[in-house]
């Protein structure tokens, strides 16, 4: 899978194109037996809190070696081609979006198509993440793009979109924190934009520890890159309020207990201005 980033960039109907002939040659594969045994296909994919699981999929338990698997990566290849051109696709649709929703202009054609590319890019990624060990290179980015792709969905402010659905909500929350980097310095702004967007939406539907904590850790990240991420200013102030209010109740918290730590109360880092 190395190799799709380095494919020649499509446009127009040459990318349409490329597109069905991908579609075309992962249902070929399909419905070829795995190992060429009669067994069952490998299927679209698993539920998702399966993701990653890998043993139970057809041709990749213990027992399952030689042809079967290399038919199994055959069918990975091809649904990371289909799932990148897909994703392709999509950046080119919502671009559009982007120039019509400045001129006020609705384009319900483009919406309806982000909205049908959008369904069958996670399809393809969540089959091809759940084929995928946890501990293989690719991971974390197909972890990532089924991620940002399902809090999209969930988060689809177009006109006649479908009700928000918590469990892609829930995917993009735990996939997100799955696959980004620990390190502060490995942080990038795109993946502290989506985690902070998805775990403030995930608390207010049912606050948690861990979400909280993982706000917190997040929301300053985001907040220390120049203009907090491309946050608007309803979001950029609305994650000002909730910092700002776990930092309150911690410091209540402290203060009940009658511990402050070494450096008391640290402050947040709130760089950017809100004016």
């Amino acid at each position: 899978m190395t190799d799709i980033a380095n494919r020649p960039v499509l446009n127009g109907q040459g990318l349409d194109t490329a597109i069905e002939h991908a579609r075309a040659a992962l249902a070929a594969l399909l419905r070829v037996p795995v190992g060429g045994d009669g067994a069952a296909d490998p299927g679209p994919g698993p539920a998702p809190g399966d993701w990653g699981a890998g043993g139970s999929y057809p041709g990749h338990g213990p027992g399952d070696r030689g042809a079967g698997i290399s038919y199994l990566k055959m069918i990975a290849e091809a649904r990371a081609l289909l799932g990148a051109l897909l994703e392709h696709r999509l950046a080119l649709l919502e671009h559009r979006l982007a120039l019509a929703g400045r001129t006020g202009e609705r384009d319900l054609a483009a919406i309806a198509a982000v909205r049908t590319d959008r369904n069958e890019a996670i399809a393809v990624h969540a089959a091809l993440l759940y084929w995928l060990p946890a501990d293989d290179p690719a991971w974390p980015d197909v972890a990532m793009t089924v991620g940002r792709l399902s809090y999209d969905r969930y988060s689809d402010a177009w006109p006649d979109a479908e009700a928000p659905d918590p469990d892609d909500l829930d995917a993009a929350c735990d996939l997100l924190l799955r696959a980004a980097p620990s390190a502060e310095a490995e942080a990038d702004e795109r993946t502290a934009r989506y985690l902070v967007l998805a775990l403030r939406d995930r608390q207010r539907l049912l606050a948690c520890p861990a979400d909280t904590s993982a706000l917190m850790i997040w929301g300053e990240r985001l907040l220390a890159f120049p203009g907090a991420g491309g946050l608007g200013r309803a979001d950029l102030h609305d994650l000002h309020d909730l910092l700002e209010l776990e930092l309150i109740n911690r410091a209540e918290s402290l203060a009940q207990a009658g511990s402050w730590g070494p450096e008391g109360l640290r402050s947040l880092r709130l760089t950017v201005s809100l004016v």
